[in-house]
């Protein structure tokens, strides 16, 4: 019994001593894992305790003090200069932009729809065989100009080129380079209706009407009755992929020095009256090209004050022309030219008056009507068409066309046919400084180059122009003796 007695106060002794250091390792666990925590949390040594508390927390005390003043001023003095920086390159970034906005204004993001747009078709404009301003300043020889001719040869479009692409109207406006914005406000308030005779090479006759267009315009064309059908149908392609450009209802055969000459004008002139928005009316041929952009052709006829460009003259009446007889009403007959630009008035007066419609009837029994009725009509002035001409048709100038009649004095770079000079790469010095609105003839099979060069000229004169860059004084037209004697 005694024995059993001690196992038991063993026992018991066992069991407190391993409860003790059970204890007691929990204790140093659990104080460890505080110090780790607030170390964590505070830094080494925050809380430390012992006989070097005191110098451990100052001593971390200003190291914490010292980091972090250093690391606040770094972080201020970084931010300091980064927002320097981010300002010094804000500005730089605004004086470049700035800078660059007026040359480079097509490579934007910033730019307006007109500028996205002839962005896009720059391209197309571009003649890749020669320095196109070299060819303005000076004369190129022929030699020249048939060397640089050679290397285009292989671009000619013919009539099944545009009978194809004009079955996707869409990719045939953008894939020709199209300028489908009207650019200003000025442009779009101004629409010019336009009459355009054509026989023959579709290329030519789409090149000058993409020359010419804006959508804000209208477009008339007639193609001769005799013109092979490959070249009708190309026409049809083309005018079908705009709404504003449209072919006769009915055809004529134009035959030289008669009246089927003027009928396809009068034509045109019908059907192009049913838009009213129009204020001028100028009429083409296939074989002409423009030498002003649509910009400057605005500001001219705004300058022109509503007269009209006419040309006529009394010292050259051929009154053999007449065959004995004599205008109706007391008109006196002038000798002109068919190539005219005139106001919506003297179209009307065209159209809808009596005393035209006689003197119609009357040229068509006379040689050459074409150029005896515009310029008989536009020297009458007791005729009282606003805009006509109220003097002696041998003191006015003449801007309508620029064109080179033999004469021994006259300067053609290639030659003449049937007394007209074809215009050249060698006439491009001439058209230069030219102030007329368009030049007559050209001969693509002749000269690509010359088509080439005043396309890309015209193009970058209407980019400028769009872009702010370029202006255009009219003053010389507001000058001519057409404007100041005109009738109002």
């Amino acid at each position: 019994m005694k024995y059993m007695s001690k196992v038991v106060i063993h026992l018991g002794v066992y069991f407190i001593v391993l409860w003790c250091v059970y204890w007691c390792l929990i204790g140093q666990i659990m104080e460890g894992q505080d110090i780790n925590r607030h170390e964590r949390h505070n830094g080494p040594g925050r809380e430390s305790q012992g006989e070097n508390t005191g110098e451990s927390r100052d001593k971390n005390t200003g190291e914490s003090r010292d980091r972090n003043i250093g690391e606040s001023q770094d972080k201020n003095i970084g931010d300091g200069q980064d927002k320097h920086t981010e300002k010094t390159q804000d500005k730089n970034r605004e004086e470049s932009e700035d800078k660059n906005n007026e040359t480079s204004a097509l490579l934007e993001n910033r730019l307006t729809p007109a500028q996205q747009m002839l962005g896009g078709v720059a391209v197309q404009y571009k003649v890749g065989v020669a320095d196109c301003r070299e060819a303005f300043s000076r004369q190129f020889d022929f030699n020249e100009v048939n060397l640089l001719n050679s290397k285009l040869s292989g671009s000619y479009l013919g009539n099944k080129f545009y009978k194809q692409a004009t079955k996707n109207c869409s990719y045939f406006i953008q894939s020709r380079g199209y300028i489908t914005h009207h650019l200003s406000e000025d442009e779009r308030n101004f629409p010019i209706a336009y009459s355009i005779l054509v026989f023959k090479n579709a290329e030519m006759a789409e090149r000058l009407l993409r020359a010419i267009y804006r959508p804000q315009n209208y477009y008339c064309i007639h193609v001769d009755k005799k013109s092979p059908r490959p070249f009708y149908e190309a026409m049809v392609g083309i005018a079908g992929c705009f709404s504003n450009v449209f072919l006769t209802a009915r055809r004529v055969d134009v035959r030289w020095g008669t009246y089927s000459v003027l009928e396809p004008e009068l034509l045109c002139m019908q059907e192009l009256w049913r838009f009213r928005s129009w204020r001028y009316f100028i009429n083409l041929t296939g074989q002409e090209f423009p030498l002003r952009t649509n910009y400057e052709l605005v500001k001219i006829l705004r300058a022109l004050n509503g007269s009209n460009d006419v040309t006529g003259s009394l010292k050259h009446n051929f009154t053999k022309r007449w065959r004995g007889t004599k205008p109706p009403h007391g008109i006196r007959p002038v000798k002109g030219s068919v190539h005219i630009t005139v106001n919506r008035h003297f179209v009307d007066y065209i159209l809808h008056n009596e005393t035209a419609r006689d003197l119609l009837n009357w040229t068509r029994h006379t040689d050459l009507p074409d150029e005896t009725f515009f310029a008989t009509l536009n020297f009458n002035p007791q005729l009282g068409i606003r805009g006509t001409f109220n003097g002696d048709p041998e003191t006015r100038s003449y801007i309508s066309r620029y064109k080179i009649w033999y004469s021994n004095t006259a300067r053609c770079a290639w030659r003449f046919v049937r007394r007209v000079c074809v215009l050249t790469t060698g006439d491009l010095p001439l058209l230069e400084h030219s102030k007329h609105l368009f030049a007559n003839k050209f001969y693509l099979h002749t000269d690509r180059l010359v088509i080439g060069c005043l396309e890309e000229k015209l193009f970058n004169t209407s980019r400028d122009q769009a872009l702010g860059l370029l202006e255009f004084d009219a003053g010389y037209y507001r000058r001519l003796q057409s404007v100041i004697s005109q009738v109002v």
